[in-house]
């Protein structure tokens, strides 16, 4: 995997929602530990809400993410 961009954290601060940077520092800490397949999941699913709307991204839809990320896969491999 790439190293994140230098300017990362200004970035992702600029399609938050005020207030909501906590709550991503924990999303993104928790997604990191995913493998690679639902990291993969999870960096689509935020990639194609940033491109989707201007509307800055909440906190409850950066848990959806992570929640969708996490589940990715379980019925294929059950």
């Amino acid at each position: 995997m790439e190293p994140l961009p230098p300017e990362f954290a200004r970035q992702l601060a600029e399609v938050l929602e005020p207030g909501a940077e906590g709550a991503a520092a924990q999303v993104i800490q928790a997604a990191i530990r995913l493998d690679d397949v639902r990291l993969g999941h999870f960096l689509d699913l935020l990639t194609e809400r940033v491109r989707s709307s201007p509307r800055p991204i909440t906190q409850s839809e950066l848990r959806g993410f992570l929640r969708a990320s996490s589940q990715a896969g379980r019925s294929a491999s059950s």
